[in-house]
Protein backbone atom coordinates (compact mmCIF):
# COMPACT_ATOMS: atom_id res chain seq x y z
CA UNK A 1 0.00 0.00 0.00
CA UNK A 2 1.12 3.44 -1.07
CA UNK A 3 2.00 6.09 1.55
CA UNK A 4 0.20 9.33 1.50
CA UNK A 5 2.70 12.00 1.84
CA UNK A 6 2.16 15.31 4.25
CA UNK A 7 0.82 17.24 0.95
CA UNK A 8 -1.95 14.61 0.06
CA UNK A 9 -2.87 14.13 4.17
CA UNK A 10 -6.33 15.20 5.18
CA UNK A 11 -6.91 15.87 8.83
CA UNK A 12 -10.72 15.72 10.35
CA UNK A 13 -12.45 19.05 11.42
CA UNK A 14 -16.12 20.10 12.47
CA UNK A 15 -17.32 23.20 11.70
CA UNK A 16 -20.73 25.19 13.06
CA UNK A 17 -22.40 26.66 10.31
CA UNK A 18 -25.40 28.43 9.47
CA UNK A 19 -28.29 27.03 7.89
CA UNK A 20 -28.67 29.03 5.22
CA UNK A 21 -25.22 28.74 3.97
CA UNK A 22 -25.85 24.79 4.41
CA UNK A 23 -28.65 24.72 2.59
CA UNK A 24 -26.99 26.38 -0.40
CA UNK A 25 -24.70 23.42 0.24
CA UNK A 26 -27.08 20.97 -0.43
CA UNK A 27 -28.39 22.70 -3.38
CA UNK A 28 -25.43 22.70 -5.04
CA UNK A 29 -25.20 18.98 -4.11
CA UNK A 30 -28.50 18.17 -4.90
CA UNK A 31 -28.00 19.43 -8.70
CA UNK A 32 -25.31 17.72 -9.03
CA UNK A 33 -21.87 20.18 -8.72
CA UNK A 34 -20.75 18.25 -6.16
CA UNK A 35 -20.88 14.52 -4.57
CA UNK A 36 -21.64 15.59 -0.80
CA UNK A 37 -20.98 18.28 1.64
CA UNK A 38 -17.24 17.42 2.24
CA UNK A 39 -16.47 17.67 -1.24
CA UNK A 40 -18.10 21.02 -1.58
CA UNK A 41 -16.76 22.78 1.46
CA UNK A 42 -12.99 21.08 0.42
CA UNK A 43 -13.24 23.47 -2.66
CA UNK A 44 -14.67 26.49 -1.07
CA UNK A 45 -11.57 25.98 1.21
CA UNK A 46 -9.36 25.87 -1.74
CA UNK A 47 -11.20 28.66 -3.30
CA UNK A 48 -10.55 30.74 -0.09
CA UNK A 49 -7.07 30.28 0.29
CA UNK A 50 -6.18 30.65 -3.44
CA UNK A 51 -8.11 33.99 -3.46
CA UNK A 52 -6.58 35.29 -0.28
CA UNK A 53 -3.18 33.87 -0.29
CA UNK A 54 -1.40 37.36 -0.64
CA UNK A 55 -3.37 38.20 3.04
CA UNK A 56 -0.18 36.28 4.92
CA UNK A 57 2.42 38.08 2.52
CA UNK A 58 0.57 41.75 3.39
CA UNK A 59 0.28 41.12 7.55
CA UNK A 60 3.86 39.88 7.60
CA UNK A 61 5.41 42.79 5.72
CA UNK A 62 2.71 44.98 7.87
CA UNK A 63 4.16 43.90 11.15
CA UNK A 64 7.91 44.04 10.19
CA UNK A 65 7.62 47.67 9.30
Amino acid sequence: MRMKNAHERKEHVTIWIEKENLDYLDALIDRGVFENRSQVIRHAVRSFIKMDKGLLKFIDSASSE
